[in-house]
């Protein structure tokens, strides 16, 4: 089973995501950054899923840095959640540690499957892929 860290502070969100996840994964949810980073040293997660708009002092943004400067997660697949367009947040995001983004509103149907995928690709981080998992389609873009 994999081991997936989760930093989302909206409460639905978390619930929601644990719902779609937990037949395949162990998630540990915190709703804070400086949790997540801790979590993220304490522990060997196959996934990291950070909300990039967090509503606290401290924004998702980076996070995902700080974790991949962490022994051992230089490899390892941080999923940015993002509402704002892609196009506006791509190269930011992934500049700043993030391998994947997903838009939000994501559709629950097919977010899993997504996430398998990205657990199963065993991408070089060098190599990002865009999963945007919209209402209505989920399209992976390659650049």
């Amino acid at each position: 089973m994999h081991k997936l860290l989760l930093v989302e502070d909206d409460p639905v969100s978390s619930s929601n995501i644990n719902k779609l996840l937990s037949g395949f994964c162990q998630i540990h949810t915190t709703s804070t950054t400086d949790i997540g980073i801790h979590l993220a040293n304490a522990n060997k997660y196959s996934l990291v899923m950070i909300d990039v708009n967090l509503r606290s002092t401290s924004t998702g943004i980076g996070t995902a840095n700080s974790i991949k400067n962490i022994s051992g997660y230089d490899s390892i697949p941080i999923v940015a959640f993002v509402i704002t367009k892609l196009d506006e947040s791509k190269e930011f995001l992934l500049a700043r540690g993030y391998t994947h983004l997903i838009t939000e509103p994501y559709n629950s149907r097919n977010f899993a499957q997504q996430i398998k995928f990205i657990l199963s690709s065993k991408q070089n981080t060098n190599d990002p892929t865009i999963m945007q998992v919209g209402k209505n389609s989920v399209a992976k873009i390659e650049y």
